[in-house]
């Protein structure tokens, strides 16, 4: 299917018409029956696409995804390492909130975890 039919199929489904979907995307309504009726129907330009897909609740990469191709991102080899960093933080600070039993090791631990997540902030 292509980017213009898959427009049409969710502007449908919704129940819009072409006017309401020119006013959620605050594209002139002129321009956006253009866009739809062009003989390419794969022809968008990118900032007009994301208006067309925030507005349908949709991404880009579902209006412009073939349909033996898969939507599901894959990271790279930095984004994996970057999370896997993320989630050991996030854990290590999670029980660290938690492990505490007296009211003094706890508020010594909420201290600790103020100055840390401080200090990043001032990395940053």
């Amino acid at each position: 299917m292509n980017i213009t039919n898959k427009i049409q199929s969710l502007r449908i489904a919704k129940g819009w018409t072409v006017s309401r979907l020119a006013r959620e995307t605050n594209i002139p309504i002129i321009s956006l029956r253009t866009m739809l009726n062009r003989q390419e129907p794969n022809n968008y330009n990118i900032k007009n696409l994301i208006k067309i897909a925030n507005a349908l609740g949709v991404t880009v990469s579902f209006l412009t995804l073939e349909e033996n191709e898969s939507e599901k991102p894959s990271l790279t080899l930095t984004q994996r390492e970057d999370l896997k960093k993320l989630l050991e933080t996030t854990i290590e600070n999670y029980f660290t909130l938690i492990k505490p039993t007296t009211n003094k090791d706890r508020q010594t631990a909420q201290t600790e975890l103020e100055k840390e997540v401080e200090e990043e902030e001032l990395e940053d």
